[in-house]
C-alpha cells in the first residue's frame, strides 16, 4: 500500500508517489493507495477508503478550526478507515510518503497496532521540524535540535501563526511522548544530505535508507537545440528563491534570454508587483502548466534555475530539466549539489546571493555552446543515477526486508 495526503501531482513527493505506484504496479505488485479525497485526485478503484476532504486554508469557523487541528493531530476518520482498508485488502506493508496534516501520524499507530510493517519515504524535514523546512523567517533553523519543538510556537513557524504553530507544536510534542515515529521500520532519505541532517537531530541511522527518487526516463525526450529563454519551475514562495532569481534577473548585464517563471504560490502577486516595478520586460508569468505542455517549455529552455535558500533535498526540477537534456544553474544548498555538478550539468552559487547567481546567468547566456554539452552531460547523469530499474529493484528488497 501507498499512502500519501494527495492522489494527484501537487509537487515533487506526488510525483514521486504516483510513479512509483505505476512502476510497482506494472512489476505485477498490488497497489492500494491511501489518500484524501480530492476534485483533482487521480481515478482510483480504492478511493472508497479515502478520507473526506480538508482544506487547512479554507474559511474556517471556530468550532471547524478546532476539529481540524485535532485531526492534525489524531483523526478518528484516518483511523476508522485505515482500519477498514487493512482489514478487508490485507496489505502487506505500508509505505508512506507526505501524510501530515489530512492524514495525520493516527495512521502509524493503527497500522503498527494492526501489525502492518511501515516504510516512509521523507520528502522534507517533518519528522524533526514542525514547520517541515528547517526554516523561520526566512532564514535556515534547527532550533528544535534535541526536540526542543516549543520553538516553532516562540518563531510563528507555522503559517506564521501562534495558533497554527501551537498545533504544530503539540503534534510533534505528543508523537514524541508517544513514541508514534518508533513505529516505522525504515526512514527512505532521496538525498545524501538529508539522511545526514535527519541522523544529527538523533534519529537512528540504523532505520536510514539512502535511495535517491527516479523517472520514468522513457516519458522524457530530449533536446539539445539552442533557445531564447530559461526558465524556474515550482511553487512561489519564499524558500524557493524566488525573490533572489528577481533581484539577479535586474542585475544581469545581458538580458537577451527571457525568465519565464512556472509555478504557482503566495508570493505571485508580491512577484508580478515586483516584476513591473522594476520593469523587467524580459520576465514571462504564464503561471502553473503540466503535462505535456510543461515538459516541452522545459525542453526548450536554455537551462533551469532553481535558486532555492532551504535544505532542497532531492528536487523535481532538476531532476526532470536533467532528463530533457537541460543544464540547471541551482543554489549551494541541501542536496542540490549532489545532483548540479558545478561546470558538468550546471552551475552552484551562494544561496540568497543576486548577485552571485546573476553572474552564473550571464555566464550561461554567453556560453551558449558550453551549456548544451552541460545538457548532454545532465541526461547521462540522469540514467546513471535515477533510472527506475535499479531502484525498484533496491525498493523490492526493502520490502522484503521489512515484511520478514
Amino acid at each position: 500500500m501507498q499512502a500519501n495526503k494527495y492522489h494527484f501531482v501537487k509537487g515533487g513527493a506526488e510525483r514521486y508517489y504516483l510513479d512509483l505506484s505505476d512502476a510497482l504496479a506494472e512489476r505485477q505488485h498490488q497497489v492500494i493507495p491511501f489518500a484524501m479525497s480530492h476534485n483533482r485526485n487521480e481515478p482510483s478503484s480504492y478511493d472508497r477508503y479515502f478520507v473526506p476532504e480538508v482544506d487547512y486554508h479554507g474559511a474556517m469557523g471556530l468550532a471547524d478550526k478546532v476539529r481540524a487541528a485535532i485531526n492534525t493531530i489524531y483523526s478518528k476518520e484516518t483511523v476508522r478507515r485505515i482500519e477498514t482498508l487493512i482489514e478487508t485488502e490485507k496489505p502487506q506493508l505500508i509505505h508512506m510518503h507526505n501524510i501530515y496534516h489530512q492524514l495525520s501520524p493516527s495512521l502509524i499507530s493503527t497500522a503498527a497496532r494492526l501489525g502492518v510493517p511501515l516504510v516512509q519515504t521523507l520528502h522534507d524535514y517533518k519528522l524533526v521540524c514542525p514547520g517541515y523546512l528547517l526554516m523561520t523567517g526566512g532564514k535556515i533553523c534547527e532550533r528544535c535540535s534535541g526536540k526542543n519543538y516549543f520553538n516553532a510556537v516562540r518563531y510563528n513557524c507555522l503559517m506564521n501563526s501562534k495558533a497554527a504553530s501551537f498545533v504544530g507544536y503539540l503534534e510533534a510534542s505528543l508523537h514524541e511522548y508517544l513514541k508514534t515515529y518508533e513505529k516505522i521500520d525504515y526512514f527512505l532519505c532521496p538525498s545524501k544530505f538529508l539522511k545526514r541532517k535527519i541522523a544529527e537531530f538523533g534519529i537512528d541511522e540504523d532505520k536510514l535508507i539512502h535511495l535517491p527518487y527516479f523517472l520514468p526516463l522513457e516519458e522524457y525526450k530530449p533536446s539539445y537545440d539552442r533557445s531564447d529563454y530559461f526558465i524556474y519551475l515550482g511553487r512561489l514562495s519564499r524558500e524557493k528563491g524566488i525573490l533572489t532569481l528577481l533581484k539577479a534577473v535586474k542585475m544581469m548585464q545581458n538580458k537577451r534570454l527571457k525568465c519565464i517563471i512556472l509555478g504557482e504560490g503566495p508570493l505571485e502577486a508580491q512577484l508580478k508587483r515586483q516584476i513591473e516595478e522594476w520593469q523587467l520586460e524580459n520576465v514571462e508569468f504564464p503561471g502553473y502548466l503540466q503535462g505535456n505542455q510543461l515538459q516541452n517549455l522545459i525542453r526548450g529552455a536554455a537551462f533551469t534555475v532553481v535558486p532555492s535558500e532551504w535544505y532542497e533535498n532531492l528536487p523535481f526540477a532538476v531532476l526532470e530539466s536533467f532528463a530533457l537534456g537541460t543544464p540547471v544553474v541551482g543554489s549551494k544548498i541541501g542536496g542540490i549539489p549532489e545532483m548540479v555538478l558545478h561546470e558538468r550539468s550546471g552551475l552552484t552559487y551562494t544561496p540568497g546571493n543576486a548577485r552571485d547567481l546573476a553572474a552564473a546567468l550571464d555566464w550561461m547566456e554567453s556560453h551558449p555552446d558550453q551549456a548544451i554539452e552541460m545538457g548532454r552531460e545532465a541526461r547521462k547523469l540522469d540514467e546513471e543515477r535515477y533510472a527506475p530499474g535499479p531502484h525498484l529493484e533496491r525498493m523490492e528488497e526493502i520490502y522484503r526486508r521489512v515484511i520478514r
